[in-house]
């Protein structure tokens, strides 16, 4: 049997600090490891804001992570995500040069290079490359050109960036540890891996990610990417308007907002009460559930919203057959799949993450879906060792080809 493969994902999140190590086979076997966490520090809206807090925290989870699964990590794969997150719509025509006007995987590369040469705004880094489709002349929607016939080809990319300053500090946390970043993956892309499969890519889903201080959204169409983004809001707002309007400490109204909490009025019973703790010689309240609904409600309305307002704005329609997929933290908010369908008006459900071996059931949780998102993305690349190496023969099938040719570059 082939040797294993260590890997390892990192994400720093508003709220928590979580890491996984895992080991993969060359035949593609992912072995979960191990898992840590801790809560976050320094850390806002996916952004660091106080390098030496955030330090101590990710030298804390990895020690952990090392401990549990008895090995040394040196490098990470570090997750990413935040307002700073942007997806833009490129493409990139080239001439065909073969005399035969066959189309060959050179012809791909120099159309990605001319879709990525586009001028950006400063302080403004590419994180991702990520394909759509192809144009061979005047035949669109192409999956797979390689082999074609034609004297022109166009390649559609959503080029995914960020915000340079942001990911640079995120990476000077981690090198400060002594740990290399292998390198940084869309939080929402590494989601998608684990809650969709490529029969809801292909009809078309929109995961979004609601975290602590930031929610991320991911929008699939025709099995590719096609909108990506964040917003600078999530369930810690929500705990906020809680705790300002029943004038309460925010641990007692993030406790409630757990065990009470819903965002979805119609769904709460007339009759149903709670009962608020007693704090600071505070007395204990009784009031009807559906009133601490009508607080939380508005927020989250708000989040989503201003997604589907950003989907709009973007030119992003079709057929979202697939529907809306509701992954983090903020995700088991009771009655945010009954909003998200409203706002949106298509089916919601909560994403769970797919099993993985050695994987603990406590972890098949929605709020663990970045982390391991993380690791399978970073296990396909080592499925295939011309996706690593960038070598090897050329494969029957769109989906062997295309990750060899673009494992680099994801």
């Amino acid at each position: 049997m082939a040797a294993d493969r260590t890997l390892v994902g990192l994400d720093i999140g508003t709220s928590w600090t979580r890491c996984v190590i895992g080991s993969v086979t060359r035949d593609g076997q992912l072995m979960v490891e191990s898992i840590s966490e801790r809560p976050s520090e320094g850390v806002r809206s996916g952004s660091v804001v106080n390098i030496e807090q955030t330090l101590k925290i990710i030298s804390a989870v990895v020690s952990d992570a090392e401990l549990q699964a008895g090995t040394e990590v040196s490098s990470v794969i570090l997750g990413v995500g935040g307002e700073h997150i942007k997806g833009i719509q490129s493409s990139g025509v080239v001439g065909i040069q073969s005399k035969d006007q066959e189309i060959k995987r050179e012809d791909i590369r120099r159309s990605i290079d001319v879709a990525r040469a586009r001028d950006l705004p400063q302080d403004t880094e590419i994180l991702h490359t990520l394909v759509q489709d192809f144009q061979v002349d005047s035949r669109s929607g192409i999956k797979d050109p390689i082999d074609m016939l034609g004297h022109r080809l166009d390649t559609r990319v959503l080029l995914v960036t960020g915000a340079s300053s942001i990911c640079q500090n995120l990476r000077k946390c981690v090198q400060k540890a002594g740990i290399q970043v292998q390198r940084m993956v869309l939080q929402s892309l590494a989601d998608s891996e684990v809650v969709l499969g490529s029969d809801e890519k292909e009809m078309g889903a929109i995961v979004i990610d609601i975290g602590s201080g930031m929610t991320n959204a991911i929008a699939y169409l025709g099995g590719a990417p096609v909108y990506t983004g964040g917003i600078s809001l999530g369930s810690d707002n929500v705990t906020g308007d809680i705790a300002y309007m029943l004038q309460l400490p925010r641990s007692a109204a993030e406790s409630i907002k757990i065990s009470d909490g819903c965002c979805h009025t119609p769904s709460v019973g007339e009759d149903e009460m709670i009962i608020t703790p007693a704090v600071g010689g505070k007395p204990s309240i009784r009031l009807p559930r559906k009133e601490l609904a009508k607080l939380i409600e508005p927020r989250m309305a708000e989040i989503f919203s201003m997604l589907s307002t950003e989907l709009e704005q973007n030119g992003i329609s079709g057929s979202f057959g697939a529907g809306v997929v509701l992954v983090g933290g903020g995700a088991l908010l009771s009655g945010a799949t009954e909003l998200a369908a409203e706002i949106f008006r298509m089916p919601a459900r909560i994403g769970f993450p797919e099993a993985i071996n050695g994987l603990d059931r406590l972890y098949i949780d929605p709020r663990y879906s970045t982390l391991l998102g993380l690791l399978r993305i970073e296990a396909k690349r080592y499925r295939d060792p011309s996706s690593v190496s960038g070598s090897g023969k050329e494969r029957n099938g769109f989906g062997d080809r295309m990750k060899s040719l673009f494992g680099k570059l994801f």
